[in-house]
């Protein structure tokens, strides 16, 4: 073969090399490598060398002019898949199949933020097994996801399973099932919010050009406002669908509960409503609580809201190690209930305020809305137990009248007064607020079944009480009062009452029991009017002292006696008169010799000047003694 046949087949193969690459649709910057490698010796293409690299670099240009133009078509798509409503998850799906399209990887995965649980979740896979990808949750401050975050721009890992991350769970999932070699991380930004990142895995060697990463920045980019786009579309409809719900339960009657129970499914977090006393109103649990069981302790919780006291709209408290968030719930100024989430405020984005706003909204004129209708029913009862006590009506006049609030005299009632202790006044209407404070619990928390009537008038708070109901209730109100308000009251109870005309007696019966506590009673602050018996008659609420004076008159020098000498006459003349002074019975209940008991009579009318033998003296005895018991003397 001639010298000149011989180079024309040089140039043929190389020709032949290269037309190969030339017309392949697929550029691979690797196998034009590979063919320049084999022919670098071929004389024929050190001639056509410089020739060779133009046609690349056209090649690549057309790969990528290409790479661009269907990038810009997939774009098209998504936000056309965007503005036709469809759903996120539809969005990430297109985006991951698309993109595995053009970067012509093994695999794309699409893995979003989720700031409650610190951790990236992947919600779309294209080119693997969904089934042990998807949902597959990455910790934010670890391993692969922790690289991923830290930048803006895309990041290329070349033969990954000899780097430190092919420990990393997800990375070793992908090793595992895929067998990848190459990894690329690009992250979801829009509005400089990270939304989440993309991962292409490939499971062939090769390097990422500068170029494509740059158009895969772009793309994320872009793919990035379109999800951010569509989320905030499909929050607009989601906030715009709760307000109608959040109507919807205040109009047909839902209530609080069901206005919370609304909130609790959209922000998908248990949710504790309180009043402004900290009474439960409602606690409700989204659809999918991990614990079904969890409660909140809510006079924990109040507690901790009582001791805030900054005047702001919500605020933090911490209970052991758990935090809570808590929003008030205002009308006019005036906060009427506490809504109650577990937790830190930081930690719910902006839709999830606004959906709290909203129901705070539509609680706060729900709440008003009870209110108004409470008190004026309230007021109603109000006005009917003043009329009741005072006397003012006919007896037809106040039967109607309690038929249409409910109120029945076929069951016994008493009538309970509490009453301040006089020293304890510092100025009445701060008093009266006070009391109309108490009240408005104990109707909250006593109800209206036991509480059918109630009032505060004159510094005092008047319930009127089923008879079988007044120990518990007194002994609840007492408590509550040594608890939170006054240190010093007294409690009056009446005598059963019946029908409407008892209940004027009944009232000065109760009132005149409270005022004999607060006089004297000094362990004991509630009374029973039975209790008083005689000295419920002798009584005298203008002058209590009076009452004092009378007993003194009669028992103070037995008592002094009795202190100087370390003696106990007092008590032998107490069971002298119990016995109806029979000397024998006396003596033996005391446990000494009738001769004894005798002469301590004797001693006894010595020092009191008095003839215990005369039925009048005896009486006036007998009532003093009566007195210092109840007096605690």
């Amino acid at each position: 073969m001639s010298v000149s046949s011989l180079e024309e087949n040089k140039l043929h193969e190389v020709i032949q090399q290269f037309e190969r690459l030339i017309d392949k649709n697929r550029y691979v910057a690797s196998e034009w490598d590979d063919v320049k490698e084999l022919m670098k010796d071929n004389p024929s293409y050190q001639l056509m060398e410089k020739h060779i690299n133009a046609i690349q670099l056209l090649k690549e240009k057309e790969n990528l002019f290409r790479f661009s133009s269907k990038t810009l078509e997939i774009l098209h798509k998504i936000n056309l898949e965007v503005a036709s409503s469809a759903s996120f998850t539809e969005i990430l799906k297109l985006s991951a199949n698309r993109l595995k399209g053009i970067s012509r990887t093994n695999v794309v995965l699409i893995a979003m933020i989720d700031k409650d649980k610190d951790v990236l979740r992947v919600e779309a896979v294209s080119g693997s097994n969904e089934e042990k990808l998807l949902h597959f949750e990455l910790a934010l401050d670890e391993g692969i996801a922790k690289l991923a975050i830290s930048s803006s721009e895309p990041i290329a890992i070349t033969e990954i399973k000899k780097t430190n991350l092919a420990a990393d769970p997800f990375v070793k999932l992908l090793l595992e099932s895929e067998n990848i070699v190459n990894m690329v991380t690009s992250p979801l930004i829009a509005h400089q919010e990270l939304l989440g990142i993309v991962f292409l895995a490939r499971n062939a060697n090769g390097g990422s050009k500068e170029h494509l990463l740059q158009m895969l920045q772009n793309y994320c980019y872009q793919t990035a406002i379109a999800i951010y786009n569509n989320k905030m579309y499909s929050n607009e409809i989601r906030i715009s669908r709760l307000h109608n719900e959040l109507f919807e339960e205040a109009l047909n009657k839902g209530g609080n509960e069901g206005i919370i129970q609304k909130l609790a499914h959209f922000i998908n977090e248990p949710i504790l409503l309180l009043d402004e006393f900290g009474n439960l109103i409602h606690q409700a649990l989204p659809a999918h609580q991990e614990n079904p069981k969890f409660r909140f302790n809510h006079s924990t919780i109040f507690k901790k809201i009582a001791a805030i006291n900054e005047q702001v709209q919500s605020f933090e408290i911490f209970i052991e190690e758990s935090c809570y968030s808590v929003f008030m719930i205002t009308f006019h100024n005036r906060t009427v209930a506490y809504l109650v989430l577990p937790k830190q405020l930081h930690r719910y984005d902006h839709i999830s305020i606004v959906a709290i706003e909203q129901t705070k909204n539509v609680l706060a004129l729900q709440i008003h809305q009870e209110r108004t209708s409470i008190e004026v029913e309230n007021q109603l009862r109000h006005d009917y137990l003043y009329d009741l006590i005072f006397g003012l009506g006919s007896e037809e006049n106040l039967v109607r009248r309690a038929r249409y609030l409910n109120i029945s005299f076929d069951k016994n009632h008493q009538v309970i007064v509490l009453a301040p202790n006089s020293q304890q006044h510092k100025n009445e209407q701060m008093i009266d607020h006070q009391l109309i404070q108490m009240l408005e619990k104990f109707r909250y928390i006593i109800g209206i079944s036991t509480l059918p009537l109630s009032m505060v008038h004159g510094e005092k708070l008047i319930l009127i009480v089923p008879e079988d109901k007044v120990k518990s209730t007194s002994n609840y109100v007492l408590k509550y009062v040594i608890e939170n308000s006054f240190t010093k009251a007294s409690i009056g109870i009446s005598n059963t009452v019946k029908v409407p005309k008892d209940y004027i007696k009944g009232f000065e019966e109760a009132k005149k029991a409270a005022e004999f506590a607060s006089a004297f009673q000094k362990d004991s602050p509630v009374v029973h009017y039975d209790d008083l018996g005689i000295l419920g008659v002798l009584f005298n609420a203008e002058d209590p002292e009076s009452m004092k004076i009378f007993m003194n008159k009669h028992l103070q020098p037995i008592i002094e006696y009795d202190q100087k000498n370390n003696s106990d006459l007092i008590r032998t003349l107490q069971i002298y008169l119990d016995n109806e002074s029979v000397i024998q019975v006396s003596a033996e209940q005391l446990h000494v010799h009738y001769n004894t008991l005798r002469y301590r009579l004797n001693r006894i009318e010595e020092i009191l000047n008095m003839d215990l033998s005369n039925p009048y003296n005896r009486l006036n005895i007998q009532i003093s003694l009566l007195i210092a018991q109840l007096l605690k003397v």
